[in-house]
C-alpha cells in the first residue's frame, strides 16, 4: 500500500490543511464543502434517525441527576415531574421550531444565522456556542470517566478500585481517575473523525442499549428497595404559596437549562433529513417522551434504594458504586457493568451530538479555508483537555456558576431565530445571499450586523446579569432580581421573543434581494425551491467557483462582477419547478421541490 506523501515545504503544507475540495475548488471565508447546502446524495438521516439521537441523548448522567436539582428548591416528587412535563412540552416546541429551517434549507446553524444576525454578527453567536461546546465537551467526558471506571472495577475488581495513587492531594485527582479519563477520551476520538452524516450508527446503537440500561438499574432499585417511596425524597424546606411558585419555575428552568444546547444544535443535525417531516412532530415526541422516562427513571431509583441505603444517590456512577460496595457477587459485577456501559455510550453520544458536531459546525464558519465539520470535533477533543474538567467540577464553583448562566445567554437565540423564520421571513431564506457578503446584499444589514437582533439579544440577556451577579454576591441584589435568574430561560426567551417581533413590526426587513415585493409571498415559498430565484446561481460545492471577492450572488444584472461561476453542470439539482415570485415573473428556480 503506498503511503502518504509527508509535506516538506509551505505550500505544500498549505495545500494540505486548506480545504479545497479534490478538483481544485478553493474555499472562501463564507464557504466550504460542509458550510454550503447539504446536497440530496448526502441528505442520510430519517426521522428514526433522529428519534435515535433523542432517545440516546435523553439517557445521560445529567438527565438522570436532574431531579435532585428540583427537589432541593423545596418541591415535592409530583411537583418535580409536573415541571419536568412542562419544561419538556416547552423543549420538544422549541425543537420542532429551530429544527424547520434546516430541514427545508440543508444548511447549518452558522449559516443560517447570517439570516438572522448578519453576516458578519453571526460569528459572534457562533463563537459564544463553540467556547461553550468545548468546556462542556471536558466535564461530559470526565463524567463519562466515571462510568468507565465502574465497568472497570467491575472487571479488575479491587486492583482497579484500590489502584495507588501517586499524585498529589493539589491535583484533584487521583491516578485512578485519571487514568480513566484518558481512557474514555481515547475512545472518543475515532468518533469524532466521523462526519456528522455518518455517525446515526451511534445514535441508533445507544438509543436501545442506553434506555435498556437504565430501565435494568431502575427495576432493580424497586425490586430492591420493596417499592418506591417518593415522599423519602421531599426537601425539608418544601415551599408553598408564592415561594411554590417561583420553585416551579425554577425546576422549568432547570429542566430547560439540560436541553438547551441540544435545542440550539437543531440545524446542525436536520439539515441532513432526507424530507422536512423526518424533523416534525415525530422527532418532537420523541423528545417529550424520552426525557419525562428519564426524570421519571432518575428519582424513582434514588428514592427506592434510600431506605435501604441510607443515602441518596443521585449520580448514576454513585448509586453503581454504591451497589458494588454492599454486593460484590459475579451477578452484581455483571449487572453493574452492562449498566455502566450503557450509560457511558450516552455520555458519548451526548458528548459527539451535543459538543463535538456544533464546535466543528461553528469553527468551520468561523475558519472555513482551514476547518470542515470532521476537523473542528477533533480539535473539540483536543481543547477540552485544556480546560482541566475535573479542577471545574471540585473547586471551580465560581466558573461553574458561570457557566450556568449560559442560559439566559442561549434561550434569547433561539427565541430570536424562531421569530425571524416563522414571523418575520415567514419561512423564507434566499439561499444565495446566505453566501454573499458584499455591502448591499440582503443579509448584510447595517455593516455586516443585523442592529435589531443584536439589540434584542442583547436587551434580553441584561436580565438576567444582576441575579447572575447575585449567584457570586447574594447580599448585593434583590430577591425579585434572583427570582428572574433562577428562571432565566424561560424570562429571556420570552423577553426575546417579544422586543424581536415588535421591533419587526416597526421596521420591517426585505425578504427578497434586489427589491422584490413580498407582500404576496407565501410561508415557506422559497423553501419548495430550496431557497432559489429565477435565475440565481446554485450553491454547491465543489461545483461552486468562488471568485476572489468570495462572494456568491445571484445572476442579477447589478452584481455581476461579484457573481460566483459555476463549474461543470448542475448534475445535483433536477426536475426543477417553475416557482411565481411576487414582483418578478415566473421563472426556474434552481432547487428541488420537496415534500413538507
Amino acid at each position: 500500500m503506498k503511503m502518504p506523501k509527508v509535506p516538506r515545504s509551505k505550500a505544500e503544507w498549505k495545500a494540505v490543511l486548506t480545504t479545497n475540495s479534490a478538483d481544485g475548488t478553493k474555499s472562501s471565508p463564507w464557504i466550504n464543502k460542509d458550510l454550503a447546502p447539504t446536497p440530496p446524495n448526502a441528505r442520510t438521516w430519517s426521522w428514526i434517525s433522529l428519534s435515535s439521537y433523542w432517545w440516546g441523548n435523553a439517557f445521560n448522567a445529567s438527565q438522570w441527576s436532574n431531579g435532585a436539582s428540583l427537589i432541593a428548591v423545596g418541591l415535592n416528587w409530583h411537583q418535580a415531574l409536573i415541571a419536568c412535563i412542562i419544561a419538556n412540552l416547552i423543549s420538544s416546541s422549541v425543537a420542532l421550531a429551530l429544527g424547520r429551517p434546516g430541514a427545508r434549507y440543508h444548511v447549518g446553524y452558522p449559516v443560517l444565522a447570517r439570516s438572522v444576525f448578519g453576516m458578519y454578527g453571526q460569528f459572534f453567536f457562533v463563537w459564544i456556542r463553540a467556547v461553550v461546546a468545548t468546556i462542556w465537551f471536558g466535564v461530559q467526558s470526565y463524567f463519562g470517566s466515571q462510568l468507565l471506571s465502574v465497568l472497570l472495577r467491575c472487571v479488575f475488581g479491587e486492583s482497579w478500585w484500590n489502584m495507588t495513587n501517586h499524585l498529589p492531594a493539589s491535583a484533584g485527582i487521583t491516578s485512578r481517575d485519571l487514568l480513566a479519563f484518558f481512557l474514555f477520551w481515547i475512545i472518543e476520538m475515532p468518533f469524532l473523525a466521523v462526519h456528522p452524516r455518518k455517525i446515526k450508527f451511534l445514535f441508533a446503537a445507544e438509543s436501545i442499549i442506553c434506555p435498556l440500561a437504565c430501565i435494568g438499574v431502575f427495576s432493580w432499585c424497586v425490586h430492591y428497595g420493596g417499592g418506591i417511596r417518593m415522599n423519602s425524597l421531599s426537601s425539608s424546606t418544601e415551599v408553598e404559596g408564592g415561594a411554590l411558585g417561583w420553585a416551579m419555575l425554577n425546576g422549568i428552568n432547570s429542566c430547560l437549562g439540560v436541553t438547551s444546547a441540544l435545542l440550539v444544535n437543531q440545524p446542525d443535525l436536520t439539515r441532513y433529513t432526507r424530507r422536512p417531516k423526518d424533523a416534525g412532530w415525530r422527532q418532537s415526541s420523541s423528545i417529550f417522551l424520552s426525557k419525562t422516562l428519564i426524570f421519571f427513571f432518575g428519582i424513582g431509583a434514588t428514592a427506592a434504594v434510600q431506605g435501604k441505603f441510607g443515602h441518596a444517590y443521585w449520580n448514576q456512577w454513585d448509586l453503581l458504586n454504591a451497589i458494588l460496595d454492599r454486593f460484590w457477587s459475579p451477578a452484581a459485577r455483571a449487572g453493574c457493568f452492562f449498566a455502566s456501559f450503557g450509560f457511558a455510550l450516552s455520555v458519548l453520544g451526548v458528548n459527539i451530538g451535543c459538543n463535538a458536531i456544533p464546535f466543528g459546525a461553528d469553527v468551520t464558519g468561523l475558519v472555513p479555508k482551514v476547518f470542515t465539520i470532521v476537523r473542528g470535533q477533533i480539535c473539540c477533543g483536543i481543547l477540552s483537555l485544556a480546560i482541566v474538567p475535573w479542577k471545574l467540577l471540585t473547586s471551580g464553583s465560581a466558573f461553574l456558576i458561570f457557566l450556568g448562566s449560559y442560559n439566559c445567554f442561549i434561550s434569547p437565540i433561539c427565541a430570536i431565530i424562531i421569530i425571524d423564520y416563522f414571523f418575520v421571513k415567514r419561512g423564507n431564506i434566499h439561499t444565495p445571499s446566505l453566501f454573499n457578503p458584499s455591502k448591499g446584499s440582503l443579509y448584510f444589514y447595517t455593516g455586516g450586523w443585523n442592529l435589531k437582533a443584536l439589540g434584542c439579544w442583547v436587551c434580553s440577556a441584561v436580565f438576567g446579569i444582576p441575579g447572575l451577579i447575585g449567584a457570586y454576591h447574594p447580599t448585593w441584589v434583590s430577591m425579585a432580581a434572583t427570582h428572574i435568574y433562577q428562571t432565566g430561560w424561560v424570562i429571556c426567551f420570552s423577553a426575546a421573543a417579544a422586543f424581536y417581533y415588535a421591533v419587526n413590526l416597526v421596521f420591517p426587513p426585505e425578504v427578497l434581494p434586489h427589491g422584490q415585493a413580498t407582500s404576496d409571498l407565501a410561508f415557506e415559498h422559497l423553501a419548495d425551491s430550496e431557497g432559489y430565484l429565477e435565475g440565481d446561481n446554485i450553491v454547491e460545492f465543489p461545483i461552486l467557483g468562488i471568485q476572489p471577492e468570495d462572494s456568491v450572488c445571484s445572476g442579477h444584472e447589478d452584481t455581476a462582477k461579484e457573481t460566483s461561476a459555476i463549474k461543470g453542470q448542475r448534475t445535483v439539482l433536477q426536475d426543477i419547478e417553475p416557482v411565481q415570485v411576487a414582483g418578478g415573473g415566473i421563472g426556474k428556480a434552481g432547487g428541488l421541490r420537496t415534500d413538507s
